[in-house]
């Protein structure tokens, strides 16, 4: 029987306008929390870090179908990509700066706005950063989805790279010592499952000091 091989992954705050979010309070993502690890079930091999990005280049040990010496590298590289656009209420008052969202879709017609566009991933090059050029204007994965003292992400083949207080949720931390998975506390019905949650807090992109419409 062949079984699948899962990747999950949660985007923090990615939710669409009006609807209330109601999972855990995450904090800010974070360079440290950085890992990387290798999905290698259901003859699958494949290199992935816990920013959403699957595989590398130029490197060629880093994605195989089959896992065997005749395997043939399978892509270069793949970043998630999240989109969003935001309504922001327009004063129509040019001396002020427009910094409020409008979260109902039903007011989005009854309200002067200004739309902005988000477009978010993590990836070897070509990211925005921030003036100093030391900030990815992306994806950073959080801490509390892993074993601090782990070096890979959270994988349902490894315990050790769970989360040893537990998993994040609204009410705190839950499950400890269980995989908390695609199919629920403890079940892992597929070969391999990895488990990260990322956010795009350090994106200020839309915070200059030029800018007339402002959103984080």
């Amino acid at each position: 029987m062949v079984k699948p091989i899962s990747i999950l992954l949660t985007i923090s705050l990615c939710f669409g306008q009006g609807v209330e979010y109601s999972g855990p309070e995450d904090p800010a993502g974070d360079i440290e929390a950085e890992r990387e690890g290798y999905m290698n079930g259901n003859r699958v091999y494949l290199y992935y870090r816990n920013t959403t990005e699957l595989s590398d280049w130029p490197r060629s040990n880093v994605s195989k179908w089959p896992n065997n010496p005749d395997g043939t590298k399978m892509l270069d590289g793949i970043g998630l990509l999240v989109g969003a656009r935001i309504y922001i209420q327009d004063d129509l008052n040019d001396a002020t700066v427009d910094t409020l969202p409008i979260t109902s879709l039903d007011n989005i017609s009854q309200n002067e706005h200004h739309i902005l566009h988000f477009l978010q991933t993590s990836y070897r090059e070509e990211m925005d950063t921030d003036p100093t050029g030391q900030i990815e204007w992306g994806f950073y994965p959080v801490f509390g989805y892993f074993n601090q003292n782990s070096e890979y992400p959270a994988m349902s083949t490894l315990p050790d790279s769970w989360p040893p207080s537990g998993w994040p949720s609204a009410e705190g931390t839950k499950w400890p010592g269980e995989w908390d998975g695609r199919f629920g506390k403890g079940v892992i019905y597929a070969d391999l499952e990895t488990y990260f949650v990322v956010n795009d807090a350090h994106d200020q992109e839309y915070l200059g000091d030029d800018d007339h419409v402002k959103y984080y």
